[in-house]
């Protein structure tokens, strides 16, 4: 799969129109070509586009992502000074949305078609139907400009300052999770009421067992494991979903450092991103496939019955 994607993204990057070089100088015409020419050769862009992919392939082998074709910096340092406050931001959106999603899950599937299911289900069609940004951009309007309780943007070190940090981390990390928390909760609903159809369900409830428990001890185990599944697409997906909102709310994460790759043709830099955001989908989704195990006993490898 990273594989695949390297290709995908080093070969699209090179057939839509405009390049680093054009990029630096605005435009080629009226420029020295004996000019353009050493630029092109000294990005390596003057190579065929194999040639170019297994330079930049074998560079990355080794641990070298190449360098920036407009700061000079290494991709590596660019990438190491942007990927905290992206992974703060994704974890603190995750917690948030978890938060709300796993206890209103339970509780729409335990009441189904009650007022408190509808009220839910309406707030997981706006979080699923309204686009990232455009619920970014209400949430600033009504917390920022009308009620003045949270910054519109900025970005601030955890190190540096952690209270200010959380300040600003506050409103791009609710946006997010209200985005994230939509699926959760419609996915946990819906397993929950198909697993308390189930016959140990029946079972458990005529050993005399109070309904909370039967939820709690039966019914929640079995429904996480589809609800898990789609978490890890969730968490993979974040990652991808958090460069708009980093952009709306002046975050300076890898989502800013990509758009800024993309409007300046810096393939090292976007290549790099791409290819690590794809890494960190992977590794999500293998450590779902290991929690299944801990989550149902029987889908562990090498057990006894089935």
């Amino acid at each position: 799969m990273l594989a695949l994607t390297s290709i995908l993204i080093f070969v699209t990057l090179r057939v839509i129109p405009g390049n680093p070089v054009i990029t630096r100088y605005g435009a080629t015409r009226g420029v020295d070509p004996k000019a353009l020419e050493a630029l092109m050769h000294q990005l390596g862009l003057d190579k065929s586009i194999p040639e170019q992919y297994i330079d930049w392939v074998g560079g990355v082998l080794r641990g070298d992502f190449g360098v920036s074709y407009f700061s000079q910096f290494s991709v590596t340092t660019l990438i190491g000074q942007r990927l905290w406050p992206t992974l703060e931001l994704a974890a603190v959106a995750l917690v948030l949305a978890l938060l709300v999603a796993v206890p209103a899950g339970i509780i729409a599937g335990m009441r189904p078609n009650s007022v408190i299911d509808r009220a839910l289900s309406g707030f997981v069609t706006m979080g699923m139907a309204l686009p990232p940004f455009v619920l970014g951009i209400v949430l600033v309007a009504i917390f920022a400009v009308r009620l003045n309780l949270l910054p519109a943007q900025g970005f601030v070190d955890f190190a540096e300052d952690p209270r200010k940090n959380l300040t600003l981390v506050l409103l791009p990390a609710t946006t997010l999770a209200i985005v994230c928390a939509a699926p959760i909760l419609r996915f946990l609903r819906a397993s929950i009421l198909e697993t308390l159809q189930s016959p140990y369900i029946r079972t458990a409830e005529g050993k005399g067992l109070l309904w909370r428990q039967v939820v709690l001890r039966h019914a929640l185990p079995n429904a996480l494991v589809p609800t898990v599944t789609v978490i890890g697409l969730i968490v993979g997906n974040m990652l991808g979903g958090v460069v708009v909102i980093e952009y709306v709310f002046g975050w300076q994460g890898l989502g800013a450092l990509a758009v800024d790759a993309v409007l300046k043709r810096d393939y090292a830099v976007l290549q790099s991103v791409v290819l690590l955001v794809a890494a960190i989908f992977i590794i999500a989704n293998l450590v779902v496939d290991l929690l299944y195990g801990v989550i149902d006993p029987r889908l562990r490898v090498g057990g006894q019955g089935t």
